[in-house]
Formats: C-alpha cells, sequence, structure tokens
C-alpha cells in the first residue's frame, strides 16, 4: 500500500508539472468514438484484430467465449464457474488457470485484471474488444506473453443516449439491463451500464430432482471524464459484478452432458470490484498519462462434489487484490522519431483455503486434503519504443521491456499431514523486439517482427509435495508476419497472418491426479500456424466476416513428472487445431435485421498423453436473431446453438470429469429507447 500511495503521488506531481506548462499542440489525445451498427471485424498485418459488438445482440448471448470464436486462434475453454478454472488460449500460449500469470492479459478499459480466473464472462455494456497479438511489452503496463484483449466501453455520441432491455428465454431465463451516457461534452460526459441475468442450470441432478448449475449475476459500470482544461483530462471508472450461482457445471467422464447423480450439489459465489483514475495531460514533451487502479476478486465458496468413485467433496475459499499502476510519455506521433516511455507497477496478494474429502457413506466424509496458501507479486517495469520512417513507406520500431517480479509464496497444510513450506525468487526479464511494416501500395501493407516475451514462475498450491510446487519462467521467441489489404473499392479488408513461437520451459497446468493440481515445465515447446480474417461488405445493407485459424503447438521435450513417460513430439493441451467463424448481418432500410453466424472448434487435447478419452472431438455451433428496430424500441428473437450440438467445453483429466458447453437456447428482448 504505502509504495502504491508513492507512485500515485508521483503521478500527481507529475500532473501537476504538466499542467503548469505551456500547452504545446491542440490538446491531449481524444478516444475515438465507435459507433456500433452491425457486426464488423478488422484485421491488420501485425496482428491486431478488433470486433465491434452488434448493439442488437442481447447481453445473455455476449461473452468472453462467444468473442473468442470471432477471433482467429483465440479460444476460451469455460469450466462454468465463470472464469474460474477456464483455459484461454492464443496462438498456442496459454493462460494456466489457478497460478501462473496469464499468457493473454486483459484490460477492461483502463483497468488491467490479475490473474485470469478473475476475468469476466458477460461483456454487457462494451462496445469493442481488440485483440492484440504477440508479446506485447511496451505497449501495454501488463503485456501478456502472447497477447493482450481490451474491452472498450461504449464512447459518448453527440447527444444523450440511453437503453432499457428486458429478455426472456427458455430454463427460465430473465434479464435486464440499463445502459445510458451523456453526450460528448467539453467539460465532462459520464456513460453507465447496469445488467442483471438469471436463469436455471442447463444439467439435471436426478437424485434431487433439480438443476445443478444456476445463475444469478449481477453487474454495474460508470465512467466519468472531465476536462478541467484544454491541456487536461481525468478518466474515473467503475466496475462491480456479483455472481450467485449453483455448482459448477460438471459431469463424469462418458456419461450423459447434462445430468448427474449425486446426493449433494454446491455453489459458486464470486464478487468482483475494480476502479481506476487516469490523468492525462499535454506537456512540453508529449502526452503524459497516468493511470492507478485497483481490483478486488473474492470466491466465497466454491462448493462442488464429484462422483469419481469414491465420491470427492471440494471447497475452496480464494481472494485477489491488485493495486497496479502505469505512466506514459509519448512524443508526437508525427515526428522524425516518434517515441514513447513508459513505467508499470503492480502489488498483487492471493490468498486461499482448501478442503477437500472423500464421502465414504453418507454422511461420512474423509478429509484427504485441508490447506492454505498465500502468494504476494509484485513486479516492476520500465519500457518504452521508438519508430523512425527510414524511406517512404517503411516504418521500423524498436521496443524494450525490462521486468522483475518478485514473488513471495507461504503453504500451510493440516491434511494429509501437518506441513508448511516457503519459498521466494525473483523473475528477471528483459524482452526486445523489432517490427518493421511497408506500404505496399495505398490499400496494402506487409509486416514482419522477431520479439522475446516472458511470463514469471510460481509456485503450485493444490500440491503438498514441495518438491514439485515451484515451477520455472516460460520464455517465447516470436517470429510473426503478414499483409492486409482492401480490395474490391475497399468492400472487401483482408488480413493474412504467419507465426512461428519457439518456445521454452513452457508452463502446462492441470489435474494431474485427484490430488496433485499443479503447473508443471515442457522444457522446450513449440507453436506454428497462421490466421485469415476477412469482411466483405457488398452493398450498405450487408455485412460478411469470415476468420480461420490454425495451430500446431508441440512439446519438443517433456516428461511426464509422474509417470515417468517421454511425451516429446506430442500436441500440447488446450490449443484445438483449429478454429473458424462465419458470419452475415443484415440490416433493410426498414428497420428489418437479421444475423447468422457458424463458429467452428477442432479437436482439443486436455493432457498431454494425447488420451482419446481426454480429447474433445471437433464441433460446430450455428447462433442466429433476427428483430425489428424503430428509433425508439427494439425487438429481437434470438437463439445459440441452434443444432442443438452437444460437445465439451473443457475435460479435467485428475478426477474424469467434462463441462458440457451450452445447449440450444433460444429467447425475445425487448428494447426501449429514450
Amino acid at each position: 500500500m504505502t509504495q502504491t500511495l508513492r507512485l500515485t503521488l508521483l503521478s500527481t506531481t507529475l500532473a501537476t508539472f504538466a499542467l503548469g506548462q505551456p500547452k504545446t499542440d491542440s490538446g491531449i489525445t481524444r478516444a475515438e468514438p465507435v459507433i456500433v451498427e452491425e457486426t464488423r471485424l478488422t484485421a491488420d498485418a501485425a496482428g491486431t484484430t478488433l470486433v465491434r459488438f452488434d448493439d442488437t445482440a442481447p447481453p445473455a448471448t455476449q461473452s468472453l467465449e462467444s468473442l473468442a470464436s470471432r477471433v482467429a486462434n483465440l479460444h476460451v475453454a469455460a469450466g462454468g464457474a465463470n472464469s474460474y478454472g477456464d483455459l484461454f488460449t492464443l496462438r498456442g500460449l496459454a493462460n494456466t488457470p489457478y497460478f501462473s500469470d496469464p499468457s493473454v492479459a486483459l484490460y477492461f478499459d483502463d483497468i488491467p485484471l490479475g490473474s485470469s480466473f478473475t476475468y469476466p464472462t458477460g461483456l454487457f455494456g462494451f462496445a469493442s474488444a481488440t485483440i492484440t497479438r504477440g508479446p506485447q511489452g511496451s505497449a501495454f503496463g501488463r503485456g501478456g506473453e502472447g497477447g493482450v484483449i481490451t474491452l472498450s466501453s461504449i464512447e459518448p455520441g453527440a447527444t444523450a443516449a440511453s437503453e432499457l432491455r428486458a429478455a426472456a428465454g427458455n430454463f427460465n431465463l430473465r434479464s435486464a439491463a440499463l445502459s445510458a451516457r451523456s453526450a460528448r461534452g467539453g467539460f465532462a460526459d459520464a456513460s453507465v451500464a447496469l445488467s442483471f441475468l438469471q436463469r436455471d442450470g442447463y444439467i439435471s441432478n436426478t437424485t434431487l430432482g433439480r438443476p445443478v448449475d444456476d445463475q444469478q449475476a449481477s453487474a454495474a459500470s460508470a465512467r466519468v471524464r472531465v476536462r478541467p482544461t484544454a491541456a487536461s483530462e481525468f478518466t474515473f471508472q467503475f466496475l462491480g459484478s456479483k455472481h450467485h450461482d449453483g455448482a459448477q457445471p460438471l459431469v463424469p467422464l462418458g456419461g450423459p452432458l447434462f445430468s448427474v447423480v449425486r446426493a449433494r450439489d454446491g455453489s459458486t459465489n464470486i464478487d468482483f470490484g475494480a476502479a481506476a483514475i487516469k490523468g492525462a495531460f499535454a506537456t512540453p514533451l508529449g502526452q503524459l498519462i497516468a493511470t492507478t487502479s485497483y481490483t478486488d476478486w473474492s470466491l466465497n465458496p466454491y462448493d462442488n462434489r464429484l462422483t469419481l468413485p469414491p465420491t470427492l467433496d471440494s471447497k475452496i475459499l480464494q481472494i485477489q487484490r491488485t493495486w497496479n499502476e502505469e505512466i506514459r510519455l509519448a512524443s508526437d506521433a508525427r515526428a522524425a522519431i516518434a517515441w514513447h516511455a513508459g513505467a508499470w507497477w503492480s502489488d498483487s496478494k492471493t490468498t486461499g483455503d482448501v478442503n477437500r474429502g472423500l464421502v465414504i457413506g453418507a454422511p461420512t466424509n474423509i478429509p484427504i486434503e485441508v490447506s492454505s496458501y498465500s502468494l504476494t507479486a509484485r513486479t516492476a517495469a520500465l519500457f518504452g519504443d521508438a519508430t523512425i520512417t527510414p524511406a517512404a513507406g517503411w516504418r521500423v520500431t524498436l521496443a524494450l521491456r525490462a521486468e522483475e517480479a518478485k514473488k513471495d509464496f507461504d503453504r500451510s497444510q493440516r491434511v494429509p499431514g501437518a506441513g508448511h513450506f516457503t519459498d521466494a525468487k525473483a523473475f528477471d526479464s528483459f524482452a526486445p523486439k523489432l517490427s518493421a511494416s511497408r506500404a505496399l501500395s495505398a490499400d496494402t501493407t506487409a509486416s514482419a517482427s522477431v520479439s522475446l516475451g516472458t511470463k514469471p514462475g510460481g509456485w503450485s498450491a493444490y500440491t503438498g509435495n514441495a518438491a514439485l510446487a515451484p515451477f520455472k519462467q516460460e520464455r517465447a521467441t516470436a517470429f510473426e508476419a503478414g499483409v492486409d489489404t482492401a480490395l474490391a473499392n475497399k468492400t472487401v479488408k483482408l488480413a493474412v497472418r504467419v507465426f512461428d513461437y519457439e518456445i521454452d520451459n513452457y508452463q502446462i497446468e492441470r489435474s494431474f491426479n485427484a490430488s496433485d493440481y499443479l503447473v508443471v515445465n515442457a522444457p522446450r515447446a513449440r507453436s506454428l500456424g497462421g490466421e485469415l480474417e476477412a469482411t466483405w461488405r457488398p452493398i450498405a445493407e450487408w455485412t460478411l466476416a469470415a476468420t480461420l485459424g490454425f495451430t500446431d503447438v508441440t512439446l519438443r521435450e517433456f516428461t511426464d513428472p509422474f509417470t515417468n513417460k517421454n511425451l516429446s513430439g506430442n500436441r500440447a493441451p488446450y490449443a484445438p487445431i483449429y478454429n473458424g467463424h462465419l458470419s452475415a448481418t443484415w440490416r433493410g432500410a426498414g428497420g428489418w435485421f437479421a444475423a447468422a453466424e457458424f463458429a467452428a472448434t477442432g479437436k482439443t487435447f486436455f493432457d498431454e498423453s494425447e488420451n482419446p478419452a481426454f480429447a474433445a472431438r471437433a464441433y460446430l455451433v450455428t447462433n442466429a436473431r433476427f428483430g425489428y428496430e424503430t428509433p425508439r424500441w427494439r425487438a429481437t428473437f434470438y437463439g445459440e446453438n441452434l443444432g442443438d450440438t452437444q460437445y465439451a467445453a473443457l475435460i479435467i483429466p485428475g478426477v474424469r470429469h467434462v463441462s458440457p458447453g451450452a445447449p440450444r437456447t433460444y429467447g425475445i428482448e425487448l428494447t426501449a429507447k429514450f
């Protein structure tokens, strides 16, 4: 806390200095208004994809999982307990769900989230998502080794606007949402979004005669911008959500996907809050931006019963609180050498308590693990980049990042035997990046880069074996190239890319058995692949989008730490062989609209042995909606997974359970605009 206050005071001092200086340009950089008219996808050669959310899509259909289905080589294996235990992969680099730093970082506007288990599920209130692939050492304070997802709020427009939504659907779904934003003003503007959703579970407990995985979620977000002078802008942002759900939707592997037989079910309660303050100032040196943010995530509790046999009861309490500080100074982008420099600091503490037991004839419960842990992580980084134009059409950028992550770990165990161990370590990294792009014509650009990305090591809390708990820092050398172009009078936009990631100490986290869930390192791995992303707007009423991604991620050197079996040459878990998406959106002049999409996911392994029992087969999901809109109201009919495809969203090998993908859902939403 003391260091955070010191950095906040530093930000304030810099702000005071900036405000006291004469203005050297027309003012600070303003955010571009985002006008959402239809589902749009914009992609470039360097690996950035912008997805604009369709404003006719009901909040019930907006999630990180559905976003990932539209983006080449991005995949979310969702376990149904919000993001707790979810697996995020981008170009074969995977977020481990519990213990290591994320490969794919996520920002809510100005707020960076910590571990991947704190990521959101619903995305209502956000207008777009930007997916930036590859190591991002200088572009973001919390720069992911594999990339960064940035969710951007709806921007105020020329006039104030509000929407009130209400929806109903099968599985007794009820939802309501309110969004309101002021007109963009010279002095201040504001926006707010509120949402509530409740539904019955998809899985039925035939013993108790009721659904397992009910959901009840509420969320709120607000953002206020104030511009006291022409050279300054302050942004205040607040986020909060509550998920008071039923048990995680897990069923025994090999059995029916939507029914279980057990005498007890649990619950999954997650509370999240976040706040940020950002100051942006025009100074004689350039634009200065200072951002302080805080996130508070609490799981209290995760409670579940799994029928293995024998029956396993599991109860987990977990808390993560994080302070972040980021300071940036950027030159005029039109300068002969455009540059920016920054500093990043983060202080995070995660604590957890675990109680697992075997149920041997009710009500007898034999404890197999009772433990608690705490992990403190303090990260500091300096970064910057410079861009030159050595010849017409060329841009060359050199970026550098130096980082130190200091971590302290403490674990105490009471069952199966008393035990305690502590450890501390610093993980240092120096991550350069060299990129170049050339405009081949007015509509075509080629790009190439080579960079180093790192992910700190740490410790696994769900094992009592002190020798197995530590894991090493991961390093990826990334070679990337691509071309983007516009064709047919710019009605077609196309990006094609290839990549080669050479990875040392690839981090793999999974349930190796019922009692040991941990991260291990594969000394060497490689991820090769390519992607295509395109949009076509043949006439004003129609927009078509298509994406296709292919990833071949191989463990070039790996031995299973429990069986000592050599698994070198096997495919790494969690990354599907391919993913693809095709969508068409139509908006008629008379107010009618319609959209349809097809999302395909290739075969996915969930362990390193390529055991077919722990592999999810390829599947295709079809979604659609249609409706009618006037300036004052809108009615939308929607359906998700219309073919009622049954597929495994997540498989947990150690406990031989699977989380099924959502079945066919449908409903109607009514919207009033004022």
